[in-house]
């Protein structure tokens, strides 16, 4: 009685409010025909999402109803979900059949579901079928059908696939190793699996590799990315490219909207899958290779627009690369260091890295051109100024050109003034700046294949530190710098390293290291045989010395200070002691007073 009782209990709150036709006591025939009819109008205008609700709203009330499972499959193929519009058009089929009310729009709604799921093959002989369980006009659907079928099948399996095969031989047996190795499914324990790999077998989820793509590969695959969305879309495979950055945009997904992102996450996600799995049915019923020989069905005029495009590109490159180098010298001669770096780390990090010597012969040539003037434009900023003076404060940091620490003047909190106020959040811009400037320099570490280059990032890395006050990773980062330098016998970026880590050193007062990397450093400048550095290190070893000195100087009076305080206390309390043995002063008899003496 208490479970029949709790039943009629209303609900807490306010409720929904019904619809009006829903008041009306409908039988469920004719509430199933709304549904359909509902169903049927936003199909039409492509709301399939409406269409589809409203179909399953109908067959809740009739499960058997095989024609709004058809429908609702033509809906569903319409938003790429393939399997699950075969599998409704296949149950709908089923239902047909055994109602013995077998009809050619369903069975035809099957045969373009296995054509969506790219299964060309079995639509074919689903479509001759079907011409032979039905006569008359109902043939002529499966027929127009059958004609392109026929044609998608010489499209990919035509004249075209044979010299795709003997150009890709190769990479076709790689990847259908790599494909038959995923299709493989071994049921021993993981820790086995791991044992007979000879990787690490104790922890319980095992570590997931990051692929990691060099920057020539990743513009190879948005290069081939656009080829294909410009052949089977036309015009608008920017759009398509549009869709795919809106996936990743901070304008549209704000993390200050929490009701709206998700939902504008989902919808964009789902909106780009839809486009990219109609895109690949495209491609599976008129590959690419089939496209290409489409347009040169002729080896000789194929090879020939090739070369002309090779001849073009490299033209244009060669272009690009001496004026890259004409503005490298120009600011060189203006010897603007800061804007000099900033150019080459946008032609070399953008534009080099994804040139092949197929494009670029004289690549090496360039790199070590460029890498050569900057570590020229490097050195001739350390000159000794005119009447320096090796004895004033910081000398030897001045003389390298070291930023001395600024402290900075925080304004003062005042109410109602919103500039003075402190975020608990507040991150420093520039050292967000420098950490993007490290990883992109690590990247480009990882994939750099010249000794030199890697003597130019090495350095900017460690710069980048110094510049943040993180003097032992400048170091390190200096002496790896130095190393690769040691590789391609290129004395002048080891003269550049070494004064990084006498600026590290000297900003930490460190006069020891200081001293034996200076004489290290001036060894490199007798080697180039260059008196203005030779000069420069030899008044950088004085003004070390001369720091040194004083630094010692203030020690020894700062001790003398202290000895000096130390032996008038001690004459004090001696003198203290005799008067006391002598008989003039009283010694205390408790602790107490002794404490009040």
């Amino acid at each position: 009685m208490a479970t029949n009782a709790a039943n009629f209990v209303p609900a807490a709150g306010i409720q929904e409010a019904i619809p009006i036709w829903k008041k009306i006591d409908w039988s469920e025939e004719v509430e199933q025909g709304i549904y359909k009819d509902w169903g049927a109008y936003y199909s039409r205008r492509d709301r399939e999402d409406k269409a589809m609700y409203y179909y399953d709203k109908a067959l809740e009330l009739a499960p058997e109803d095989f024609v709004t499972l058809s429908k609702r499959s033509m809906s569903k193929r319409k938003t790429a979900k393939v399997e699950s519009a075969l599998s409704d058009s296949r149950a709908a089929k089923d239902m047909s059949k055994n109602m013995n009310k077998e009809s050619a729009f369903i069975n035809l709604e099957v045969c373009e579901g296995i054509y969506q799921h790219n299964e060309l093959e079995n639509a074919k002989a689903a479509l001759h079928e079907n011409t032979q369980i039905f006569k008359g006009n109902k043939i002529q659907a499966f027929v127009e059908r059958l004609i392109v079928v026929d044609e998608n099948l010489k499209d990919t399996c035509g004249d075209g696939l044979s010299p795709f095969f003997l150009e890709n031989e190769k990479h076709i047996y790689e990847i259908k190793k790599i494909l038959d190795e995923k299709m493989m499914v071994d049921n021993r324990p993981l820790w086995k699996i791991l044992k007979e790999q000879g990787k690490c077998d104790v922890l319980s989820i095992p570590d997931i590799e990051e692929e990691i793509l060099s920057p020539l590969e990743i513009a190879r695959r948005k290069r081939a990315f656009e080829i294909f969305n410009q052949i089977y879309i036309d015009k608008s495979w920017i759009d398509v490219l549009f869709l795919k950055s809106l996936k990743s945009n901070k304008n549209l997904l704000m993390d200050e909207f929490k009701e709206s992102k998700d939902i504008l996450t989902k919808l964009t996600t789902s909106e780009y899958e839809i486009v990219m799995k109609f895109l690949k049915m495209n491609h599976v019923r008129c590959p690419l290779y089939a496209n290409r020989y489409q347009q040169y069905p002729n080896k000789e005029a194929l090879k020939k627009f090739q070369e002309a495009y090779l001849y073009r590109v490299q033209y244009q490159t060669r272009r690009t690369m001496l004026a890259a180098l004409r503005t490298i010298r120009i600011l060189r001669a203006k010897s603007d260091v800061n804007r000099l770096l900033n150019v080459v780390e946008s032609v070399m990090g953008d534009y080099v890295v994804v040139k092949t010597h197929r494009v670029m012969p004289w690549k090496f040539e360039f790199i070590a051109e460029v890498y050569n003037t900057v570590a020229l434009t490097l050195s001739e900023q350390y000159t000794v100024p005119n009447n320096f003076k090796v004895t004033k404060d910081n000398a030897l940091l001045t003389l390298l050109r070291h930023q001395m620490d600024t402290v900075k003047d925080f304004p003062k909190f005042k109410f109602g003034d919103r500039s003075t106020h402190q975020e608990p959040d507040l991150t420093d811009p520039n050292m967000l700046r420098s950490r993007r400037m490290i990883s992109r320099l690590e990247m480009r570490m990882r994939f750099a294949k010249y000794s030199i280059e890697k003597c130019y990032l090495l350095y900017q890395i460690a710069n980048i530190h110094l510049k943040s006050n993180r003097g032992d990773e400048c170091s390190f980062a200096a002496h790896k710098a130095i190393e690769e330098c040691n590789k391609c016998n290129s004395l002048l970026w080891s003269f550049l390293s070494h004064i990084l880590i006498i600026r590290a050193n000297a900003a930490l007062h460190k006069f020891s290291r200081t001293k034996a990397c200076l004489i290290s450093a001036l060894s490199l400048a007798e080697k180039l045989n260059s008196p203005r550095l030779f000069s420069f290190i030899d008044t950088c070893m004085a003004c070390n010395k001369a720091e040194y000195q004083n630094k010692k100087s203030s020690f020894q009076i700062n001790a003398s200070r202290r000895e000096s305080k130390l032996s008038t206390v001690s004459l004090q309390r001696a003198s203290k002691s005799s008067m006391i043995s002598r008989g003039e002063l009283t010694r205390p008899h408790s602790l107490s007073s002794l404490v009040m003496e």
